[in-house]
């Protein structure tokens, strides 16, 4: 179960939001939760297995694993650090007309969840809806 998810509806195709969504390293292009996003190991656009470094405000740098990857449906990425396992989901779901719904989750678990959880828990909701809003305001219909 998501600690924290959160949806919107976007007018455009899942493709377009996909084309967006899934050109991880220009994301801090249009989501001020992201300062730098930098593919380290693997393919660009990213598949299963790519690591991708995340630098964040107020946030400890991150190295992020691919290991979900459905173009142009569904990407997932994990990091570990200190006890913690973090989930980030990104779920496009086709809508009648030609729009999308663009779901974004996190999931933490793990020993120390329940503490980074709740120390970071304004933070974090506040980073998924600025990457939410940030994405809509991004992709042309």
């Amino acid at each position: 179960m998501p600690n924290y998810s959160t949806s919107t509806e976007i007018d455009a195709t899942p493709e377009a939001v996909w084309t967006v969504l899934s050109d991880v390293e220009h994301m801090p292009e249009w989501t001020p939760s992201m300062t730098s996003v930098e593919i380290i190991d693997g393919p660009n656009p990213p598949d299963v297995g790519t690591q991708v470094r995340i630098e964040q405000p107020k946030m400890r740098l991150a190295i992020w694993l691919v290991d979900e990857w459905d173009p142009p449906r569904h990407f997932a990425w994990i990091s570990e650090a200190a006890g913690v396992t973090t989930q980030a989901e990104h779920l496009v779901e086709p809508l009648p007309e030609g729009r999308s719904r663009v779901t974004l989750a996190i999931t933490q678990t793990g020993g120390l969840a329940w503490l980074l959880g709740g120390l970071t828990r304004g933070r974090t909701r506040q980073y998924v809806n600025a990457e939410l809003g940030g994405l809509k305001a991004r992709v042309k219909p």
